[in-house]
């Protein structure tokens, strides 16, 4: 194992990009993610929310989506679901343990047609590969520099993009601030605003179309739908 301890072992022990992007190179943390982070009835059923989400907002684009790149794909969480909505999909993840297991998962997906081992930060695709690019569990491990490079790579390689950002209108964000204000968390409060949301987009050259909240109240996910501005 490189960083992950026996308990929680998904889970990562900071908080900065670059060491995230270590962190998940791992064939422990690739082994155990889906089984700490989807197993069980309730994480089912914000999994089926959030689906519902990227859903509506594939819809929203008006427009036919036929390929389409799911960045990252981690071990395939959505990828399946994503081919069989009859979209040629590859798999993209800067984890080659995490493209094994979304690779068996996947397997009998017969429109997932591979997985590709890169760095967000620079994409090896052509302009415009891509009708859409969907990224969900992702942007909030980011940096807000970081995420516009990002952001712009993905609004080269896709005109259109499906992303899942986390934002700070919620129970959970009211939650931690009342928390950090008592001294019982050193947590920080790594969510968005809708005026940062705007600006990162803004900065990347997209525009956004559409924001779709995966649920009111408890929930700090926002589906955003946006295309090259």
């Amino acid at each position: 194992m490189t960083g992950a301890a026996r308990k929680g072992i998904s889970e990562p022990k900071r908080t900065d990009y670059r060491y995230k992007k270590r962190f998940y190179r791992d064939d422990d943390v690739a082994a155990h993610y889906d089984r700490e982070r989807f197993a069980g009835p309730f994480k089912r059923r914000r999994n089926r929310r959030k689906w519902r989400a990227i859903r509506r907002g594939l819809a929203s684009l008006g427009r036919p989506v036929r390929t389409l790149a799911d960045l990252p794909c981690g071990t395939g969480r959505f990828t399946a679901d994503l081919a069989a909505l009859g979209i040629d999909v590859v798999g993209c993840d800067i984890s080659v343990e995490m493209i094994r297991e979304a690779a068996s998962a996947t397997a009998r997906a017969g429109r997932v047609r591979g997985f590709v081992q890169t760095d967000a930060e620079s994409l090896p695709f052509r302009d415009d590969a891509f009708d859409a690019v969907v990224s969900i569990r992702f942007m909030f491990h980011v940096d807000p520099p970081t995420r516009v490079t990002i952001l712009r790579e993905l609004g080269r390689v896709a005109r259109h993009q499906v992303i899942d950002y986390r934002h700070r209108y919620s129970y959970r964000y009211a939650k931690w601030r009342v928390l950090r204000t008592l001294g019982l968390t050193r947590r920080p409060l790594e969510r968005v605003s809708r005026a940062d949301l705007e600006r990162e987009f803004a900065a990347a050259g997209l525009a956004t179309r559409a924001i779709i909240p995966v649920a009111r109240v408890f929930s700090d996910k926002w589906i955003v739908v946006s295309e090259r501005a």
